[in-house]
């Protein structure tokens, strides 16, 4: 099983940010419109990201992963979870904004800051080791 998940969850990396990417683009792209502000479109990318999370913590348990090197021990499970926290915090802001305009760009800006957070992670967890 864990094998499984070391396959499925760097693949899945990608497809969230892909996903974020788009759901950031829609935020925009609605706020230009003043379009009537709506959690649905981008809870597609929040559901995403917490099935990515949930599948990292799961195979960082199963695979014994604190003993690994401190990018993938420490830093990398970081930078996922404070994607999570920022997406989470600022779409749940943007859903208590009265204007629909600023909702949308707050939803655009947590997306986009969470998808930062998520390339990061990505980078740390892939780059060679420093020693």
């Amino acid at each position: 099983m864990t094998s499984m998940l070391q396959t499925i969850h760097p693949w899945l990396g990608y497809a969230v940010s892909l996903v974020v990417l788009v759901s950031a683009y829609l935020a925009f792209t609605r706020a230009r419109d003043s379009r009537e502000f709506s959690r649905g479109p981008y809870a597609a990318a929040m559901v995403a990201l917490d099935v990515q999370v949930t599948l990292g913590i799961v195979l960082y348990a199963l695979g014994s992963y604190w003993e690994a090197r401190a990018e993938i021990a420490y830093l990398h499970p970081a930078l996922s979870i404070a994607a999570l926290a920022v997406g989470h915090a600022l779409l749940g802001r943007a859903a208590k904004m009265q204007m629909a305009y600023d909702a949308h760009r707050t939803a655009g800006r947590g997306l986009l800051l969470a998808l930062l957070l998520v390339l990061a992670s990505i980078g740390v967890a892939s780059a060679p080791p420093f020693l």
